[in-house]
């Protein structure tokens, strides 16, 4: 009874897999990352999806526009997967702090809660992905580390229902 107890744990473990990443980890971390100063104007990135069991899924390629307009800070994205089809997404970010953002996007239900410390950006959110013939709710926690005045590294792991799907990585590119 015990070992059964043991393997179901050690299974939901290794499903929702686990981060130990804390914001406060990066606080005296250089450059210091300002969602709104790095992706004002044009950045580009390159990235893919590898599933929970280590295969990588889709590549694709991102262009991105961030433009400030009063309060709101407007990210344009636009992104090329590797079968061809292309995606747009519009982010729409405040400032809600400090070091605190919320953000919305037509393809996100309710509101992105955004937090900084450092050089590194942590991201809540709950994304309507595309799937099959429907929309998938999929729980993503991304996290963006700037590693220095031209390059961001980004890791989001994506779940649903608590158990993890995989992770999506992206390298952003300032020119």
């Amino acid at each position: 009874m015990i070992k059964k107890g043991l393997f179901f744990v050690i299974l939901a473990f290794f499903l929702t897999g686990c981060s130990n990443m804390k914001l406060e980890d990066f606080a005296e971390k250089k450059p210091e990352f300002k969602i709104e100063e790095y992706f004002l104007g044009k950045t580009s990135a390159s990235g893919l999806f590898i599933d929970r069991f280590g295969k990588v899924k889709r590549q694709f390629t991102v262009d991105m526009e961030g433009i400030q307009d009063g309060d709101l800070f407007i990210l344009n994205e636009t992104f090329l997967y590797d079968n061809g089809e292309e995606e747009f997404r519009r982010w729409e970010i405040t400032k809600t702090g400090e070091k605190t953002y919320q953000g919305n996007s037509s393809d996100i239900k309710g509101i992105a809660l955004g937090e900084r410390s450092g050089n590194a950006v942590n991201w809540h959110y709950t994304l309507k992905l595309k799937y099959k013939d429907g929309i998938m709710l999929v729980k993503f926690d991304d996290w963006l580390i700037m590693q220095d005045e031209k390059n961001v590294f980004n890791k989001a792991t994506m779940k649903k229902f608590g158990v993890r799907l995989g992770d999506v990585y992206l390298f952003f590119k300032k020119d």
